[in-house]
């Protein structure tokens, strides 16, 4: 790995994990603030004067190699990938090599100091010990329009100011980019793939969740550079980070725990409405990086489902067909997972839903009808 081999991995202006890739040394500083994707991964390491035979040396290697891998992993997969739309643009802009490696994300992520909106994690260089949480946090410092643009709008231009952004670790296939609006506060713009499709959807789904007892992200209608977009607030905040549903599942495998038993434990409530919410708008893009948890920052306890959100990909024709399409959970079809929970939660509308708020037909009388199966009135409340 070419470049910067020692940082220190900070939460907030906490030390967390010192990393030295020369030394081979990965030492815990704080055990309780670990990033949950490392947790349970790391593994203890003999001292060199505790090194007394060949066979210690050897276990030592492996176990330096498994906690490369951990941390590299993890800082890996906080880059986005160069399937995101414009990603090769930003690619180009810092000058990275287009391939899609682990060694190659770790490349990235040193350079911006893998910040991101979803958590307050960072790496902190042996050069640059005065530089605090407050310097580099995205959230309270001025965002590179640069590589904004170039994100948004795949735009061939040239680097300019910091490359600490939050670009090049927000994920998704979709062309998008961060914004702060007058009342200092992020909001994310996402483009659709073909026009303003998935924007439009992306909007109508936001209005219909409106008016069901669901917590979800709001999503409005925006223009950028004469496009329209669709656009939402960040929802993290300095106590509550976001652990995703991918990080929860390896997280739980890792340590120990039945990942479909945790999550009904942390938030039955929200997972049911889930499963019903992606019945009704015929979701065929839930994974694992737009569902999962809140977490505190202070106590690092795992808090309730964050807010529903990532619903470009709703009202699938194909989908609206098939009700029997396979579901991403508990070995369900979409439909059978919607019954089941419909038996555990109270769910229902909270505003009358019409014609009116859908984009076609086809939308209004998939959406009734499986309301209907489900023994709901979009109609009336």
């Amino acid at each position: 790995m070419d470049g910067i081999k020692a940082f220190t991995i900070m939460m907030k202006d906490i030390e967390v994990m010192r990393v030295d890739f020369d030394a081979l040394t990965y030492e815990v500083i704080n055990e309780k603030y670990l990033p949950y994707p490392i947790k349970g991964r790391l593994k203890a390491m003999l001292r060199p004067g505790e090194i007394k035979s060949s066979y210690d040396m050897t276990q030592s290697i492996l176990a330096s190699r498994k906690n490369e891998d951990a941390v590299v992993s993890w800082l890996a997969g906080r880059v986005l990938l160069l399937s995101r739309a414009n990603a090769k643009w930003i690619y180009n802009l810092f000058q990275f090599e287009q391939v899609e490696t682990n060694e190659q994300r770790l490349k990235i992520a040193l350079v911006c100091r893998a910040v991101s909106v979803l958590d307050p994690y960072w790496l902190k260089y042996d050069d640059d010990q005065d530089t605090s949480w407050r310097k580099v946090d995205v959230k309270q410092n001025p965002l590179n329009e640069i590589v904004a643009q170039v994100a948004l709008h795949g735009k061939s231009l040239t680097l300019q100011g910091s490359p600490v952004t939050p670009e090049l670790t927000t994920n998704g296939a979709y062309a998008k980019a961060w914004r702060r609006h007058e009342d200092g506060l992020l909001w994310l713009y996402k483009l659709g793939a073909n026009g303003n499709t998935e924007s439009r959807i992306e909007v109508m789904c936001s209005n219909l969740l409106d008016k069901m007892n669901v917590d979800h992200v709001h999503y409005e209608a925006g223009e950028d550079n004469d496009r329209y977009v669709c656009m939402c607030p960040c929802m993290t905040t300095e106590s509550k980070a976001i652990l995703t549903g991918m990080e929860f599942y390896s997280y739980c495998n890792v340590n120990g725990f039945d990942p479909d038993s945790k999550m009904f434990e942390l938030d039955k409530e929200s997972i049911y409405k889930m499963w019903i919410v992606d019945f009704l708008i015929s979701n065929r893009d839930r994974h694992g990086q737009n569902w999962g948890f809140f977490y505190d920052t202070e106590t690092m306890d795992i808090l309730g489902c964050h807010p529903l959100f990532d619903h470009n990909n709703a009202f699938d024709i194909d989908y609206m067909r098939n009700m029997d399409a396979p579901y991403q959970f508990g070995q369900m079809t979409i439909k059978q997972a919607a019954w089941k929970a419909m038996n555990e939660v109270d769910f229902h509308f909270t505003a009358p839903i019409t014609r009116e708020d859908f984009i076609t037909e086809r939308q209004y009388n998939s959406f009734k009808k499986r309301a209907a199966l489900l023994g709901l009135r979009p109609d009336a409340f």
